[in-house]
């Protein structure tokens, strides 16, 4: 009598919890469609890839979505591979981004010298081979500078932000939007969480500036 008292129980558990998996795979097969749907790089969520910086854009080349989608979050960065740039070349590197510079970090940084103390910083973390803004948009480019020291790997920049007393610590694919992004790019990744940005390549040590997506 008690076993037959629980099948109407059970009978309901079991038409919720397939309920609760055809909405799963609704939900599924839904992005596997937009997936198919768009399957460059310049798909509607594409990230950056409509960012705008002042000067010539750089030519892109494709990407396909379903690895944007489906990759290993994992870098691929060689420590071998990092050659460092000359005093001379970072400051060449150094000169080519000012241009591209917006007025928001400007106006942040309050000093030239602080701005180039940034920009000097990124152009040591980054290969001398490899260019996060003036590259184009298509390989990776790493990061070899500090890391977060969590399990989560990703580039970061110690620096004593104007009006701070002390050091800290900041993302650097947070920075470079901040620096060279256009108005409407950063606003809306400025709506996401304080976290590192997403990157379409899912390599956490790339610091590709047209890499950088809005997605969560």
């Amino acid at each position: 009598r008690v076993a037959s008292a629980q099948l109407p129980t059970l009978s309901s558990g079991l038409l919720a919890a397939q309920q609760q998996i055809w909405v799963v795979l609704l939900a599924v097969w839904q992005q596997v469609k937009d997936t198919l749907r768009y399957p460059c790089q310049m798909c509607r969520d594409s990230s950056l890839a409509e960012i705008s910086i002042p000067g010539p854009r750089p030519k892109r080349q494709r990407w396909c979505r379903v690895y944007r989608e489906f990759n290993v979050k994992a870098s691929n960065r060689l420590l071998a591979a990092f050659q460092p740039r000359s005093e001379e070349e970072v400051q060449v590197t150094t000169m080519l981004w000012e241009r591209r510079v917006h007025q928001r970090a400007r106006d942040f940084f309050k000093t030239d010298e602080m701005l180039d103390w940034v920009l000097t910083q990124l152009a040591k973390g980054m290969s001398k081979h490899e260019d996060s803004i003036l590259g184009g948009d298509g390989a990776c480019v790493h990061w070899y500078g500090d890391t977060s020291a969590d399990g989560d790997v990703q580039a970061t920049l110690r620096m004593v932000k104007p009006g701070d007393t002390s050091e800290s610590v900041t993302y650097v694919n947070r920075v470079l939007p901040f620096i060279f992004a256009g108005d409407d790019s950063f606003e809306l990744l400025m709506q996401l969480p304080k976290l590192p940005f997403r990157m379409r390549c899912g390599d956490p040590l790339c610091v590709n500036f047209f890499h950088i997506t809005p997605g969560v």
